[in-house]
């Protein structure tokens, strides 16, 4: 089972930054997740929210401006002042980083129209296995599994749904990703039957982390890898 930090340790560091990704390694991951967005002038950056306000208190959104004016923001304060200074982080300063070593990206595309760049700039500096492009968006997923090479592509659900099913069968996709609290064995062994495998997100607690390891699913993201960890080398996983 993969342990995969949920934008790095967010539990305890802020969220999409160095010292999170960093931590959540040291605490025993061997996946990290994150999420894509693209700067004013052209930028792909690790951001999640749609808006500026939960990290920076400020208003708009990360496409509103430039690399250079975000690159000066604080995203560490609103953890903690012990993470005043941290740094959004560009997408190509964290494949440097984490690229071609012994971990698991799973890479969520949050805009339309970015898929090709992000698998671009991915292919450069990790090995082929090593990465799943993930989103919500259907315009996304289909984007990718035209792409001329095609990537591993993971679907991030919000609800189970047959339709969506066949669907991302016909497209090829590789990886179901629902909600820790929709998924149960029944929907575990559609999606099995279907040749998909099952990473969860939503991960919110340990009894939700629990049943994860119990349905037995190839991963799933957490905030705390720490436990993960700790629960998965106690069962001999």
């Amino acid at each position: 089972m993969i342990n995969f930090a949920h934008r790095g340790a967010s539990e305890y560091a802020p969220e999409n930054t160095m010292v999170s990704f960093h931590m959540g390694i040291a605490m025993g991951a061997d996946g990290i997740e994150t999420d894509v967005q693209r700067t004013r002038d052209g930028v792909l950056v690790l951001f999640h929210d749609d808006t500026l306000r939960r990290i920076f208190s400020i208003e708009g959104s990360i496409h509103d401006y430039t690399w250079k004016e975000l690159s000066s923001l604080d995203a560490g304060s609103f953890k903690g002042v012990e993470y005043k200074g941290e740094r959004l982080v560009r997408l190509e300063e964290f494949l440097r980083c984490f690229g071609r070593r012994n971990l698991k990206l799973a890479i969520e595309i949050k805009e339309s129209g970015i898929e090709d760049e992000v698998l671009s700039l991915v292919r450069r500096f990790t090995d082929e296995g090593q990465f799943t492009i993930t989103s919500f968006m259907a315009s996304s997923i289909e984007a990718l599994s035209y792409a001329k090479m095609r990537p591993s592509i993971g679907y991030l659900a919000r609800s189970f749904s047959l339709d969506d099913i066949d669907w991302l069968c016909a497209l090829g996709v590789d990886e179901y990703c629902p909600a820790a609290s929709d998924l149960t064995d029944q929907i575990a062994r559609e999606i099995y039957s279907r040749g998909m495998r099952i990473r969860a997100w939503g991960v919110k607690n340990v009894s939700l982390m629990d049943k994860m390891i119990d349905l037995g699913i190839y991963g799933m993201t957490v905030n705390f890898p720490d436990i993960l960890h700790k629960r998965l080398v106690s069962l001999g996983i």
